[in-house]
């Protein structure tokens, strides 16, 4: 199990990281007083290595029109991959990357206030580009939103935090801090900017990963139903692959298959990843409840070769509602407190 600290009591350093491009700059700068919803932050002092965060703060999207450097608003701000670009309001010129290093942005709580948030740090790691993103905690100190030495990835659109809800409409991103489910699907290769070809031996096509990494997300937090509710535990191994092959089934790990994924939860389910003691379920109990038409009971295509998982049966269906991801795992028991 992962578990970090929320550093709100001291002045966060800076992080020291390995190969890649590196931008660096104190945490510092106007002593203002911290926002009162920044307080918020605080209580959320634990990420999971595979747990039911949907994100590590509270945060629900920074706003691409409210990005600032020294008092210039940058305008046309969006991503290209996990790279900020824009332009600078006074004379109108290019800026990207490094040039974000020191600026400030505004960005939503999950209760609708806003929060002004410092970029301190930029280092490119494989493709993926991580800043390290603070907040005023208290006069003089700013914090990391996502615990000391972790990153935040930055991806297009928020997610619900109650129901887990995707939606893009171009205005805001996400920050999504290392080891919770939105940087850990990136993470994994479901990069939501990129596309990967799949093809059926007659033709190819190319695949948006931001499917698999919608996907992804509800599979991480065991969100069976699709409704935003997790039932995993802290540390819960699981196995992941799909058809094209950016994550591969791990032969001889034990698990047995749990279910196939799609963007809106589990299209089919084996088996809970959790039971609780003396022959109780819960989690079974609330698929029942809630989604009964997703267990899978007889059903032989889940698992199966008829599977829409499949490129041979599932190549013409569209991402939208095709079986994307599959996960194995054990079923492990609730400990008693």
């Amino acid at each position: 199990m992962f578990q970090r600290g929320f550093l709100a009591g001291a002045m966060v350093g800076l992080i020291s990281v390995g190969v890649g491009c590196v931008a660096e700059v104190d945490g510092g700068g106007d002593e203002e007083e911290p926002a009162e919803s920044a307080l918020a932050l605080r209580a959320l002092n634990d990420l999971t290595f595979n747990g039911t965060y949907l994100n590590g703060t509270q945060l629900n999207g920074v706003r691409f029109n409210g990005v600032r450097f020294n008092g210039v608003r940058f305008n046309g701000v969006s991503l290209n991959a996990t790279t900020l670009i824009g332009t600078r309001e006074s004379d109108g010129a290019p800026v990207d990357g490094i040039d974000f290093l020191g600026a400030e942005a505004e960005a939503i709580l999950d209760d609708g206030s806003t929060l002004a948030v410092r970029i301190t740090g930029i280092v490119e790691r494989n493709g993926v580009t991580y800043y390290t993103v603070k907040y005023l905690a208290a006069p003089g100190i700013w914090a990391n939103i996502c615990g000391e030495g972790l990153g935040a990835i930055p991806v297009n659109g928020t997610w619900d935090p109650v129901t887990g809800a995707f939606s893009d409409d171009g205005s805001s991103f996400t920050f999504a801090c290392q080891g919770a489910a939105i940087a850990k699907c990136a993470e994994w290769g479901y990069r939501d900017w990129a596309t990967k070809a799949e093809c059926d031996g007659k033709t190819c096509a190319s695949r948006d990963l931001s499917y698999f990494h919608q996907a992804c997300i509800r599979m991480v937090r065991a969100d069976y139903c699709g409704d935003g509710a997790p039932h995993t535990q802290p540390g819960t191994a699981i196995d992941v692959w799909d058809a094209l092959g950016i994550q591969t089934e791990t032969a001889g790990s034990g698990m047995s298959l749990e279910a196939e994924w799609t963007v809106d939860g589990a299209a089919c389910i084996r088996h809970t990843r959790w039971r609780g003691l003396g022959g109780s379920n819960p989690d079974l109990d609330y698929v029942m409840a809630h989604c009964p038409e997703r267990w899978a009971g007889s059903d032989p295509s889940c698992g199966g070769s008829s599977s829409t998982f499949h490129t041979a049966s599932g190549f013409t269906t569209p991402l939208a509602a095709r079986r994307i991801l599959r996960n194995a795992s054990f079923t492990m028991n609730v400990s008693p407190l």
